[in-house]
């Protein structure tokens, strides 16, 4: 059923929580968010609601035991879980007037998302963080419950290398960008 269901996030209801992972009923099935797919230092409470990324279903492979069945792997660390939050907070993202171009993260620690848009007339960036940031806010607060909140940047994307690093590197100030020639063979 939930091979269907790959690169989807899911709401579900925490059943068992210990140091080392958190069993979470999705409806169907229980599945196990281990302490490496969390973000950060989080930690969760029986019966509270928890979005998860479904990552893979695979068969399951146990040396010479009866199978269990498929296992659904989850994350909220992946930047799949990231993209799926923007999607749901940002309109302009869901209706595809801005396109996430690309994402590099860091669970719990930074995010870099690169945005575009596909109007000229809207500001990707602007649309992301959202007036007075309350946008960005929105999905920051979802992004774990630990002591130290995961900080997320968004950069313009653009066609042109230098510029796209440049803008990649900020708040560093970029004095500038050399490009190396790529080998055709």
């Amino acid at each position: 059923v939930y091979k269907d269901h790959i690169g989807e996030m899911v709401t579900g209801t925490v059943e068992k929580a210990d140091d080392r992972s958190v069993s979470v009923n999705i409806g169907r099935t229980v599945v196990e968010l281990t302490r490496h797919e969390m973000i950060g230092d989080e930690f969760f409470k029986v019966g509270e609601p928890i979005k998860v990324y479904i990552q893979e279903v695979k068969e399951a492979e146990q040396e010479g035991k009866p199978s269990h069945g498929p296992q659904i792997e989850v994350t909220r660390s992946s930047e799949g879980f990231l993209k799926r939050l923007f999607e749901e907070e940002i309109h302009e993202i869901y209706d595809g007037t801005v396109v996430i171009k690309g994402i590099a993260r860091e669970a719990g620690v930074r995010s870099k998302v690169a945005v575009a848009s596909t109007n000229e007339d809207v500001d990707a960036t602007g649309a992301c963080i959202g007036p007075s940031g309350s946008r960005i806010q929105k999905i920051v607060s979802q992004l774990g419950n630990g002591k130290d909140k995961e900080k997320i940047d968004i950069i313009a994307y653009s066609d042109n290398p230098g510029l796209y690093i440049a803008e990649s590197l900020r708040p560093a100030q970029v004095l500038g960008v050399a490009l190396s020639p790529v080998d055709p063979a």
